[in-house]
Order: C-alpha cells, then sequence, then structure tokens
C-alpha cells in the first residue's frame, strides 16, 4: 500500500502546485501559501512512504522498477523548491515566484518519468492527467471558499479552474479509454478482456473506479458551470466538495490497481 499512497500524495502535489499558474495574484498571499503548504506536506508523506519501502530496507527498486537513488532526487528536488516558494515572500524573493514553481513542476514531472515502466507513453500519460485532476479539483474547491475571504476576487478565477477541471476530465476519460480499448501491451494483456465486461474481482473494482472517478464527476460539470457563471460561488463550492470526494476516491483506487492488478486506469 506504500507505493499507492505514494503515486497518490506525489501526484495530487503535483496537480495542486501547477493549478496555482491560472489563480490570479489578486487571491492573495495566503492562498498561495495554503496551496503550496498543502503541496509541501504531501510530498513530504509521499518521500517519507518512499523511503520507508525502499530506503529503510536498503533496496534499489521503487515504484515503476525506476532507480530509488534519481526517483529521491527528483521529489526532493521538487519539495526543496516548494518550500522556498512558500516562504519566499519572507525573504523578499517576489520576483522568483515564476522560477520557482516552474522548477517545482519540473521536477515533479521528472519524478513521474522515472516512476514509469514500459509502456512508460501510456502510465505517463496516466500519472500527468491524474495529477492535472486531482490539482483542478482541489484548488477549485480552495478558490471557491476564498471568495469569502476575497471579495473582490474576480470570478473570472473560478471560472478558469472550471474550465481546467474540465478539460483534465476530458483528458484523463480519454487516456482511461486508450488503456481498456487500445491494443496490448506488454503487462497489460488483461485490459481487454475488462473493457468487453469481464466481472473478474479485478473488474469490479475498474467499473467502480469508472463510475465514482470519472462518471460521476462529469454529471457534475454541468452544474459547477452554471452555478460559477451566475456568480453563486457559495453553490459552486458546495458542488466542488462533492466533485473533489469523487475525483479523489476514484483515483485512490486507480492508484490500487495500478499497483495491485497492474491495470493503468
Amino acid at each position: 500500500m506504500s507505493a499507492v499512497f505514494f503515486h497518490f500524495l506525489a501526484q495530487g502535489a503535483l496537480g495542486l502546485l501547477g493549478s496555482l499558474t491560472l489563480v490570479p495574484a489578486r487571491a492573495g498571499k495566503r492562498f498561495f501559501k495554503f496551496c503550496s503548504g498543502t503541496a509541501v506536506f504531501m510530498i513530504t508523506a509521499a518521500l517519507w512512504l518512499l523511503w520507508r519501502r525502499f530506503g529503510a530496507g536498503g533496496g534499489s527498486g521503487a515504484p515503476g522498477g525506476a532507480d530509488y537513488p534519481l526517483l529521491l532526487a527528483a521529489w526532493t528536488a521538487a519539495l526543496v523548491l516548494s518550500v522556498v516558494y512558500n516562504r519566499a515572500h519572507h525573504f523578499g524573493w517576489q520576483r522568483a515566484h515564476g522560477p520557482l514553481l516552474a522548477g517545482a513542476l519540473a521536477a515533479g514531472v521528472a519524478g513521474i518519468w522515472l516512476g514509469a515502466t514500459s509502456p512508460r507513453w501510456l502510465l505517463v500519460a496516466t500519472d500527468l492527467t491524474s495529477a492535472l485532476l486531482l490539482g483542478a479539483a482541489a484548488s477549485a474547491m480552495i478558490l471557491g471558499h476564498w471568495y469569502l475571504v476575497v471579495l473582490d476576487l474576480p470570478i473570472q478565477a473560478l471560472r478558469r479552474l472550471t474550465v481546467l477541471l474540465v478539460v483534465a476530465l476530458v483528458l484523463r476519460t480519454l487516456v482511461v479509454a486508450l488503456a481498456l480499448a487500445g491494443p496490448a501491451h506488454a503487462g497489460y494483456e488483461g485490459l481487454s478482456a475488462v473493457a468487453h465486461g469481464l466481472w473478474s474481482p479485478d473488474g469490479v473494482f475498474i467499473w467502480m473506479r469508472l463510475l465514482f472517478g470519472l462518471l460521476g464527476p462529469l454529471s457534475l460539470l454541468w452544474f459547477i458551470w452554471k452555478t460559477v457563471e451566475i456568480r453563486s460561488t457559495q453553490s459552486a463550492t458546495g458542488i466542488l466538495y462533492v466533485q473533489l470526494f469523487l475525483v479523489l476516491a476514484g483515483e485512490l483506487l486507480a492508484k490500487y490497481l495500478r499497483v495491485a492488478a497492474g491495470v493503468p486506469v
């Protein structure tokens, strides 16, 4: 289970950091500090799980078969850059915010690349779209609350994250569909059988993942968009709560299926 939560926490942190690029500065320093601080906590927990699973025992393997020192170095770099980004305004480094955030994102993407095995392109696409979806769902919900703190925050900020959420869900759905209905790959020969409705034990979990993690969030997009359009931020935030819960449940189940059953959904 350490590998499951490692992927979940690391990718969630990367997505949360990436979503900050779409939020205007008018949201205030506290918003960026809160989101980046949450990402720091998640990366720290992910690194602890990585060390506990592979480093403490002296093993050289890592999730996805990557070299443990390289994977550890990539996510450690992401952690350090995220911490400095979070504290930059205390040191008067406001101009370094952009480069620091870009560096943290680059290190996180490198960590995802290092943690992927064959077919690498499919696993990288799976992890990146998962990170994007987790970050969009979390940041949109948090920003919805921020309208109670920053009363003059323009609605365009929440609209941007809503668009990001739509794009993330569409991309995530396409990647999952490709994994299930696409050609067989080494190590994933059972995908085509599952895609045709095989109700094996793993197949039941896959259908649960599809219903709770994709169809559920997709069904809420129209309601979220309409509440944002009429500037009803409190209603939008309430729906985004449900959206976030469904996304978290779906992505956590997806990580379990990837690690335990070798199914990249």
